[in-house]
């Protein structure tokens, strides 16, 4: 494994204390009321610093929000595909379960950074999170394939395209949930979703059974 030079760890050092910072901030007091020069002093670093790795608000927050989901989605997908196929509804609320968690703890923060990545502008960071998604739109892709046929999935929609279909559904609740026009129980009310979007790709369990 190669060894950072000074000038690469002093740089991953100060991207660390930026994204520890901003994630402490934005928990307590919600991204909105956090500004950046709250962040830079927090972190110990100039503004000019900050700006360097993320040039402006919305990227640090996507910045700071993909860094703290990805081991999470990344726990999620390994229960996911650790379950059996019949349990394929359990599965799919594994890979967008720590999303609507880290929603429900902090919507201040998750309700913009969605808001960001699905309607926001191009930008390195929107990249990250976009890729993010990408890779659990694969892995819902992965669960359904054992139970879809593909002549059986409605005309123009394919497998990878059903499971984005499935992925923004999820998600859209998980973003009405945050602004407060969700169901009371996220959790229930995704399962419920996900039961009524299989049901309407044609899914069967073992043994001819709906989900």
């Amino acid at each position: 494994m190669q060894t950072l030079g000074r000038r690469e760890r002093n740089k991953a050092e100060k991207r660390d204390r930026i994204v520890s910072a901003a994630s402490r901030l934005f928990a307590q007091h919600g991204f909105a009321a956090t500004t950046t020069q709250q962040v830079a002093a927090d972190a110990d670093v100039a503004d000019g610093t900050l700006f360097r790795y993320a040039p402006t608000k919305i990227e640090l927050l996507l910045m700071v929000t993909n860094e703290r989901l990805a081991p999470l989605l990344d726990a999620g997908r390994q229960a996911a595909q650790a379950r059996r196929p019949a349990e394929v509804v359990a599965a799919i609320l594994d890979v967008v379960g720590p999303l609507a968690a880290l929603a429900d703890a902090e919507p201040d923060t998750v309700g913009p950074y969605l808001r960001e990545v699905m309607f926001g502008t191009a930008g390195p960071h929107r990249t990250e999170a976009l890729t993010l998604f990408d890779d659990l739109v694969h892995t819902i892709a992965d669960l359904l394939r054992p139970h879809v046929a593909v002549g059986d999935l409605p005309p123009g929609l394919d497998l990878p395209e059903a499971a984005r279909w499935v992925f923004s559904t999820l998600s859209s609740e998980v973003l009405r949930a945050v602004v407060g026009r969700g169901a009371p129980d996220t959790a229930a009310s995704l399962q419920a979703h996900i039961r009524v979007l299989l049901r309407g790709l044609g899914v069967r369990l073992e043994g001819g059974q709906r989900p």
